[in-house]
């Protein structure tokens, strides 16, 4: 009886050589190489051009509503009608008034108003004002001038007024007027006068 050769093939494995992956399998990794938990990222690079953008836009915003603010800051004051009593003792002035931004109010009471003829202080005897338009107001001074007759003068007036600096605080101050070559009595007459607004400082 002939012998029977059995033969086995032995595995690789079992006599202890690692098995050469196939190139069609990729390797599997290790569990202990991959990340327990993803971590997100602390910035997002795309976000830094919008919020740069955004800056911007706001920076240039508030430039151009400080210069548009600044320019239309204060009001424009004009000289219509100057009625002079016989002594050149008391005076009565119309002005047309171009009303500043909606940032400023401006006081047009007796006690809210000084003002000076030339070289002489001035006492405010009445003023008036109306609002004619939305854009205009009539205002109208009465003062005691000393008697001097006078061809040629300088009026400076001082209103009280005050300034809307952010919200919830006005700042006080007063609107600076400078009217030149005042004449007495002199009607329909269109004497510009220069204006600016003064901030009071605390001393």
């Amino acid at each position: 009886m002939a012998s029977q050769t059995n033969s086995y093939t032995v595995s690789e494995v079992a006599i202890g050589y690692p098995v050469t992956p196939s190139s069609a399998t990729p390797p599997r990794c290790g569990w202990w190489s991959r990340p327990i938990v993803t971590m997100p990222a602390t910035y997002d690079p795309n976000l830094i051009p919008c919020f740069g953008g955004i800056f911007t836009f706001i920076a240039v915003f508030v430039l151009i509503f400080y210069f548009i603010n600044e320019i239309h800051c204060h009001a424009k004051f004009a000289i219509r009608s100057i009625a002079v009593s016989p002594s050149s003792a008391t005076w009565h002035v119309d002005f047309l008034v171009k009303n500043p931004s909606y940032m400023y109010t401006i006081y047009y009471g007796v006690g809210e108003t000084a003002l000076k003829l030339g070289a002489i202080n001035a006492a405010v005897l009445s003023t008036s004002h109306k609002r004619i338009s939305r854009h205009y107001t009539a205002f109208s001074v009465d003062f005691v001038a000393g008697g001097n007759p006078i061809v040629l003068e300088q009026l400076d007036i001082k209103l009280k007024a005050k300034e809307k600096a952010y919200v919830g605080y006005d700042a006080p101050g007063h609107i600076d007027i400078r009217c030149y070559n005042l004449t007495p009595s002199h009607e329909n007459v269109n004497i510009q006068c220069k204006s600016s607004f003064t901030e009071l400082t605390e001393v």
